[in-house]
């Protein structure tokens, strides 16, 4: 009797399992990284928000005042949320004699506020003459 040596196993060669060991690898380490990212993005969110409240209530406040603010650079601070928030307004002429776009950056530290830039336009008031006018802090 004689006896018939198979070779064909039907499995993986060690190579084989390597090259998926290796993709599993690939694809687990750029799944960590967009955790990774996704949880910095979302740790920023709430500073960024109240940022942007910051910024919607300097704008809001012209508004509110029928401000006409000289075209400079106004800077200051405020607090919300139990934080301290600097501010940085730029005021600038436009095309349209009777509109002046305001940007509002705010952050948290008082050199740089940039966690947050909010542009607006304002009208000039009716009571506020071509050539005069008031400024508004």
């Amino acid at each position: 009797m004689r006896r018939t040596v198979r070779t064909d196993n039907g499995g993986f060669t060690l190579v084989e399992v390597l090259a998926a060991l290796a993709v599993v690898a690939f694809a687990l380490a750029a799944l960590w990284k967009g955790l990774g990212q996704g949880i910095a993005v979302s740790q920023g969110l709430p500073d960024r928000q109240m940022a942007r409240w910051v910024a919607q209530n300097r704008i809001v406040l012209h508004q509110a005042r029928r401000d006409w603010p000289e075209t400079r650079t106004y800077e200051g601070s405020t607090e919300m949320g139990g934080r301290q928030w600097f501010w940085r307004e730029e005021v600038a002429e436009t095309k349209e004699e009777a509109l002046r776009r305001i940007t509002v950056r705010v952050g948290t530290a008082e050199e740089d506020p940039g966690l947050v830039s909010l542009e607006a336009y304002l009208k000039r008031p009716e009571s506020h003459s071509q050539n005069g006018g008031g400024g508004g802090q």
